[in-house]
């Protein structure tokens, strides 16, 4: 049991947490999975049966859960080897609408609990002068498009979180590294939150966005599921080092290599005829 690799992961209810903690566990891994609601544990309660799986309640929002939960790993198993910052959720609408507080909220979970959690477990991997911190962040953390704004910018951040930490944790052997899923098929998406103008029918942008809103919740089925970004999961932590990103899917490699090679003009051009295309349809 000491020789056992021990894993933290958050947002564990559905999709990649969930897949990731199983992952890890069958793998071999002491795994404690961590999930704001423990009513909605079930699943994973019985896909993990036999396994060392441990479920913690664990809210990321709020410092007390997050203090609670990465105490009660370390009093189950002396140690956490490797974080996986998982939990998080997507803001739909146009920048624009969104009020303060949905702002707010957008970023309290993405950005500042991710943090969070962060801070309360490198003291920890500091001590044992070893450890591993997987951020999951998103093609949206590369580039951006219309409707989820605001998510983008909350993955931007954790792309440069990740590359302070990463630099930062180097000297107390902690490698710090993010993961960039691509279009991935989970219940993320029909899961987002919409801006409470665009809900309430009152917004500038209805149409276009209803449109995006329609195509974006309807994946084509060659999508890949959650399981593809554990394994990717897998593989950064068995890696002898940790590289800074792991893109995960054909259109998280492909999109920004192609934004990097289009000047500004060609680029306008091709969200000219996107916009156009996202008017039309209905």
């Amino acid at each position: 049991m000491e020789n056992r690799q021990v894993a933290l992961i958050t947002g564990c209810s559905t999709g990649i947490g969930f897949e990731t903690a199983l992952l890890l566990a069958r793998k071999g891994h002491r795994v404690f999975a961590t999930l704001r609601n423990p009513e909605k544990a079930g699943l994973l309660r019985e896909a993990a049966r036999g396994l060392d799986l441990e479920i913690l309640p664990l809210d990321v929002d709020k410092p007390a859960s997050v203090k609670k939960a990465v105490a009660a790993a370390l009093q189950g198993a002396g140690r956490i080897d490797a974080l996986v910052n998982n939990a998080g959720w997507g803001a739909f609408g146009a920048v624009e609408e969104f009020s303060d507080a949905e702002i707010r909220a957008q970023y309290e979970t993405n950005v500042f609990g991710l943090v969070r959690v962060t801070r309360e477990v490198l003291p920890l991997m500091r001590r044992q002068k070893r450890g591993r911190i997987l951020h999951i962040g998103s093609l949206a953390g590369k580039m951006a498009f219309a409707g989820i704004g605001l998510y983008c910018s909350t993955k931007h951040a954790v792309e440069a979180a990740t590359e302070s930490l990463r630099l930062e944790t180097r000297p107390f052997n902690i490698e710090v590294a993010v993961v960039e899923p691509g279009t991935i098929r989970t219940p993320f998406k029909t899961n987002r939150r919409i801006a409470k103008v665009f809900q309430e029918g009152r917004s500038a942008y209805r149409k276009p966005m209803e449109n995006l809103l329609r195509f974006a919740n309807h994946p084509s089925p060659s999508t890949p599921g959650p399981e593809k970004v554990a394994a990717v999961v897998w593989k950064a932590l068995q890696s002898k080092r940790m590289a800074a990103r792991y893109p995960v899917g054909a259109d998280a490699v492909w999109l920004p290599f192609l934004r990097r090679l289009m000047p500004d003009s060609l680029f306008d051009r091709v969200l000219e005829a996107r916009y156009a295309r996202f008017q039309q349809l209905g």
